[in-house]
């Protein structure tokens, strides 16, 4: 039985069917497994009692005693087969799933009883039919956030286990309001309206606004869920966090970035390059000798602070570094290595990209364990704050802050390497992308199954990254496309000679997976901290190195290898991604016991009460009002507002062993619902996908229309 997949226990004792109730002989074949009805009810009867894990699909163990499911050829196409379920004591047959849940809910909510029971089959015409699931969290994709959560505080709620869940006793379904195709249009927003909850009660805001779309045709609109504590937490943190990223150097570690570090480095310790092999390696002045160097994986779990003092950096580590926590297995259920941390100074750190280049000199057994973890998860992706929804039926974009590829936090606003297109005659890195926006794109709604929990068509979702591309490659030279105001980007200044890849008035579209990662900045990064050769500005250094860790995630990860042909695992958010249960040493929302968000969301009301000049007397705001938000484990936030008073503790043991003690060797290279996507990279169908996907578009500031006017060229 696969991870996503649950048998459901019927309650003992629970039915009234009889066994002799069977078809005339001859006419009828017995369906042994019963597959449809025991899928469709298992299903229902879960979701009905507010029990269903999204991503997760639920079968009965067995039909209630003395039913059995039967087949005949349709007299008018006897290549169709009618299906029908025996066994009512009435001695009467049902025709379909729909038709026997009432029935089938009415038996395990009454010990096997149906006097009383409203079906088709015991009322006749006066029997009712179930009403579709209410849409009790959100759209099917991925990427709508279905644990309310968004990579800026990776608000996943906490469930109980699916044992426990399958314990309690059934629940009647409250009935909820249908979406309203006709009629007046609703004057509540889409992140008030309650027609579509989460488990939470948290209105599913983009199953609402596709609601709205396609009673309107366009819309146009920011994205707002005010009764979300989690997006309430994020909207404090993101606007500062986007506004620190546009003078912080790209080089810099972001929260939820995976880096490469030394635990621990004296500082009198020194990170250098030999110059006749090229490895990294360790000086100590003091002893004057040279060790090597023992990296780790780690986990950005606190950013280096943009606002402080050069005093501050000289006395306190923490203040001028960052925090990391081990990085686990997404395949281990023990998650207990990720609570280990420590604060290290940026020195100790280099960018996960460049692992190939760190350990090129530390045999495989070497390594330490984080390191083939954080391999394990280079094919992920996940959103940032997603905050204005734009559509004409039947298509939709949903605009993002930010996104996670792999190993790296990539921003509006961010310079990016892309990988190579052969088409172009070359297998290096040439050219770059300064980003516009990055969009979660849903295609032919119109055919996609209105209830997101159902096994019907999910939506079209492809997320993708637009912008002004340059190349470094004057043989791709268009003069039609240079301009007077071209602005190159402040982070490739220092590189080479750039030439525009499209007009002016356009912008390139590219597929996440063309991603290679952020451009550092050459005059501190290749230089200062990463100690490459300063004499060479090449844009492909951790080309190699990201295409094959690509391909062990692909091969490692058991959410990607469970997946026919899947070879990326698109989270929810980066807790998700990263299969995280705690961050900062607290749980993350889905596995925090404590969460309350009936709590959080009552003192969110006193808050905004007050903020619209009601008298609220009486009310205490630090012990009454404001939210104690747990479970809001921010990635995004630039700063935690608690630090660790010793910042150097926790150290158990040393990153460095003499370098006499190790060889060298050279390492040789080795979707829909959450979340898995299918995108190959082997070098044939990588340069036909991105031969295929990357188009150049109009420029949506030369316009003034709100929708794009899109132009698709093959780049």
């Amino acid at each position: 039985m696969s991870n996503n997949r649950v048998v459901v226990q019927l309650n003992p004792g629970c039915s009234d069917g009889d066994p002799l109730h069977v078809p005339a002989s001859g006419t009828h074949t017995q369906v042994n497994p019963p597959t449809l009805y025991l899928e469709k009810i298992g299903q229902q009867w879960v979701q009905n009692r507010g029990d269903a894990l999204p991503g997760v699909q639920y079968t009965l163990a067995a039909l209630p005693a003395g039913y059995t499911m039967w087949q005949r050829p349709r007299p008018s196409d006897p290549k169709m087969f009618d299906k029908y379920l025996y066994g009512h004591p009435s001695q009467k047959k049902f025709d379909s799933p729909n038709r026997f849940y009432p029935h089938f809910e009415y038996l395990m909510n009454n010990g096997g009883n149906s006097i009383g029971c409203p079906c088709t089959v015991c009322c006749g015409s006066a029997g009712v039919l179930p009403r579709a699931s209410p849409n009790t969290s959100k759209a099917r994709s991925s990427s709508t956030s279905s644990r309310r959560s968004s990579n800026a505080s990776l608000t996943i709620q906490s469930r109980p286990s699916s044992a426990q869940q399958m314990r309690q006793s059934p629940i009647v379904p409250i009935p909820m309001p249908a979406v309203q195709h006709k009629g007046r249009p609703k004057k509540v927003s889409a992140g008030m309206d309650k027609a579509n909850v989460d488990r939470e009660g948290t209105p599913d805001v983009y199953r609402n606004l596709i609601n709205k779309l396609r009673r309107h045709q366009h819309i146009d609109e920011v994205i707002k869920e005010p009764m979300s504590p989690d997006w309430r937490a994020e909207q404090e943190r993101i606007p500062k966090l986007l506004e620190d990223l546009k003078t912080q150097e790209q080089w810099v570690p972001r929260n939820g970035d995976i880096v490469l570090y030394i635990r621990d480095l004296p500082d009198t310790v020194h990170i250098t390059r030999d110059k006749i092999t090229g490895s990294l390696q360790l000086y100590d002045e003091q002893k004057d000798r040279y060790l090597i160097p023992q990296w780790r994986a780690g986990l950005v779990t606190e950013a280096p602070d943009s606002n402080i003092t050069a005093t501050a950096r000289k006395t306190n580590v923490s203040w001028s570094g960052i925090r990391v926590e081990s990085v686990p297995h997404p395949n281990d259920p023990d998650r207990s290595l990720s609570k280990q941390y420590k604060y290290v100074d940026l020195r100790q750190t280099r960018p996960f990209v460049l692992w190939q280049d760190s350990l090129n000199n530390i045999r495989q057994d070497k390594w330490h364990i984080t390191i083939k973890n954080a391999l394990a998860l280079a094919s992920t992706v996940s959103l940032v704050d997603k905050y204005r929804f734009r559509g004409t039926w039947p298509n939709a974009y949903i605009y993002c802050h930010g996104i996670y590829v792999g190993f790296e936090m990539l921003a509006v606003g961010d310079t990016i390497r892309l990988l190579p297109n052969k088409k172009s005659g070359h297998h290096e890195c040439t050219d770059i992308m300064v980003i516009k926006s990055i969009r979660l794109t849903w295609t032919n709604l119109d055919q996609a199954s209105d209830n997101d929990y159902d096994e019907g068509r999910p939506y079209n979702s492809e997320i993708w990254i637009y912008g002004s591309a340059y190349t470094n490659d004057a043989s791709r030279l268009n003069k039609a496309w240079l301009s007077d105001h071209i602005n190159l980007p402040r982070a490739a200044e220092e590189y080479s000679k750039w030439y525009p890849l499209h007009p002016a008035d356009k912008e390139l579209a590219i597929p996440y997976s063309r991603v290679l990662g952020r451009l550092y900045e050459r005059h501190a990064a290749m230089t200062q901290f990463f100690q490459l050769d300063p004499g060479d500005p090449s844009l492909d250094i951790g080309r190699q190195a990201a295409i094959e860790a690509r391909e062990y995630a692909r091969k490692h990860d058991n959410r990607i290898t469970k997946e026919p042909n899947a070879t990326w695992y698109w989270g929810d958010d980066r807790a998700d991604a990263l299969n995280l249960r705690t961050i900062n040493s607290l749980d993350v929302a889905k596995f925090d016991l404590e969460r309350d968000v009936k709590d959080m969301r009552k003192k969110y009301r006193l808050l905004d009460a007050v903020a619209s000049g009601q008298n609220l007397a009486g009310v205490k705001p630090d012990c009454e009002v404001v939210p104690r938000i747990k479970g809001l484990r921010g990635f995004m936030a630039p700063a935690l507002p608690l630090r660790p008073v010793d910042s150097r503790a926790t150290s158990t043991s040393g990153d460095m062993t003499d370098a006499s003690s190790g060889s060298g060797s050279n390492m040789s290279g080795s979707k829909k619902r959450t979340h898995v996507v299918d995108l190959d990279d082997d070098d044939d169908d990588l340069e036909e996908e991105i031969r295929q996907h990357t188009k150049v578009i109009e420029d949506e500031r030369a316009t003034c229309s709100k929708k794009a006017k899109v132009m698709v060229l093959i780049d």
